[in-house]
C-alpha cells in the first residue's frame, strides 16, 4: 500500500512522501473548512470578524496544512517509538485519509507493539493540549489554535478505535496477545475490526458522511490485508532462504542467444537464469524480459540487475523484498559465490505446504 508518491524530505532520517491522493484532498478539505468557517467561529465562541470571513479560503488552507502537519507528527511518534525497539521506519506517507508510517516489521512482542501503537495518539493528545494552552481568543490565530486543538483531540480519539490498522486495533491485538498466541490474537482483532468497519459505514450512511464511509471501507480492506500478512508470516516462520532455494542453478553465458535460452527454459522447466562470466554473476534473464526480443540476439542485451539475498535471510523478508521491487526471482550469494536461486514460486509453494500443515494442526487442536 502507498508504495509510490512524491518524496518531500527526510525527518530525523525517515523519508517523508506525499501520495498523489493528497493533492486531491487538500483543496477539498481547505474548501470545506473555509465554507464552514462561521460555524467553527460560533462553536469556538470567537467573534465573527469581517476580515476573517474575507480571508476564509486562506484560513482554510492554513488549517488543512496544520491538520496534515499534525498527522505527520502523529506518525513520527510511531516511528520514534519503533526505533526505540530497534525497528526502523521505511517511510512516512501523507495521503487521502491522513498518514501511514511503514515500519520494517510489526514487533511480535505484545508490550512493544502496545507502546508503538500508543505513541501516535499520545503525540496527538500532547498537541491538543499544547494548542489549547496557546489558544488566542480572536483573529486568525484564535481560529487556528482552537481548530488544531480540536482536530488533534479527535485524531487521537479516532485512532483509538479498536480496528486494524488503526492504533486502537493494534492496542487491542497487543492486549489479546498477552493471553493468546499472536495468530489467534490477530484473528480476534480482525473480527473486531470488521465489526467496527460495518458500524462506521452504517453510521456514515445514516449521517450522509462520505468520509466515514470511505474510512469504513479502508478499515475493512486493510484488516483483510492484515489477516493475510499474519497468515503468511505464520506459515513461513522459521524458514530461511537456504531452505527453499534451488542450489547450484543452471547458469548461461552472456553470448548465448535468446533462442537458445528459450530452448533451455523449455527443456528444464524454468523461467529464468543467472548470467555468469568467469564465475562472476553479470545479471539475470527471465522469460518475462524476453518478450519481443530478437531470437538471434545475445541475452547480454536483456540482462536485469539481480536482487541478491543471503542464504540466512528469512523466507518472509525475501518475499517482501521481491514483492517491493517487482522481482520474480532472486540470486542467493555467499560473498561472490552463487549458491542458488529463489523464485516466488518456491516461496508460494512453501507457503501452501506450511499452510496445509497448520490447517491440519488446527483440526487436531494443536495450535493455540
Amino acid at each position: 500500500m502507498l508504495q509510490r508518491g512524491l518524496p518531500l524530505f527526510r525527518l530525523l532520517g525517515i523519508p517523508v512522501y506525499l501520495d498523489f491522493s493528497f493533492l486531491l484532498v487538500l483543496p477539498l478539505l481547505s474548501f470545506l473548512i473555509a465554507h464552514n468557517l462561521p460555524l467553527y467561529l460560533e462553536l469556538f465562541g470567537l467573534p465573527q470578524e469581517e476580515r476573517l470571513l474575507k480571508a476564509r479560503f486562506l484560513l482554510g488552507l492554513a488549517a488543512a496544512l496544520g491538520l496534515f502537519l499534525s498527522v505527520l507528527l502523529h506518525e513520527l511518534g510511531h516511528a520514534l517509538a519503533a526505533r526505540r525497539f530497534g525497528v526502523e521506519t521505511k517511510r512516512i506517507t501523507l495521503w487521502l485519509l491522513g498518514g501511514v508510517a511503514q515500519l520494517e516489521r510489526i514487533p511480535r512482542e505484545p508490550k512493544k507493539e502496545l507502546l508503538i501503537a500508543l505513541a501516535g495518539p499520545l503525540v496527538s493528545f500532547a498537541l491538543a493540549l499544547l494548542f489549547r494552552l496557546l489558544r488566542q481568543e480572536a483573529g486568525a490565530l484564535g481560529f487556528l489554535t482552537h481548530y488544531l486543538a480540536l482536530v488533534n483531540l479527535v485524531l487521537g480519539l479516532f485512532n483509538l478505535l479498536p480496528a486494524l490498522p488503526l492504533d486502537g486495533g493494534r492496542v487491542y491485538r497487543a492486549l489479546l496477545a498477552l493471553r493468546h498466541p499472536y495468530a489467534r490474537a490477530t484473528q480476534k482483532a480482525i473480527g473486531m475490526s470488521q465489526a467496527v468497519a460495518f458500524a462506521l459505514g452504517l453510521f456514515g450512511l445514516l449521517v450522509f458522511n462520505p468520509f466515514l464511509i470511505l474510512m469504513a471501507f479502508f478499515v475493512y480492506m486493510a484488516s483483510r490485508a492484515e489477516a493475510e500478512a499474519t497468515l503468511l508470516a505464520q506459515a513461513l516462520e522459521g524458514l530461511e532462504v537456504k531452505d527453499l532455494m534451488t542450489p547450484d542453478p543452471l547458469v548461461v553465458p552472456k553470448d548465448l542467444t535468446v533462442e537458445e535460452v528459450l530452448r533451455l527454459a523449455l527443456a528444464h522447466r524454468v523461467s529464468g537464469f543467472p548470467v555468469v562470466e568467469g564465475g562472476r554473476v553479470l545479471g539475470v534473464v527471465g522469460l518475462e524480459g524476453l518478450e519481443g526480443a530478437d531470437p538471434k540476439a545475445p541475452v547480454a542485451l536483456y540482462l536485469r540487475k539481480p536482487l541478491v539475498l543471503s542464504p540466512e535471510d528469512t523466507a518472509l523478508s525475501a518475499l517482501e523484498r521481491m514483492a517491493e521491487r517487482g522481482y520474480a526471482r532472486a540470486l542467493v550469494l555467499e560473498g561472490d559465490t552463487l549458491r542458488g536461486i529463489l523464485s516466488k514460486t518456491d516461496l508460494l509453494r512453501a507457503f501452501q505446504v506450511r499452510l496445509l500443515g497448520l490447517s491440519s494442526l488446527d483440526r487436531e487442536g494443536g495450535v493455540g
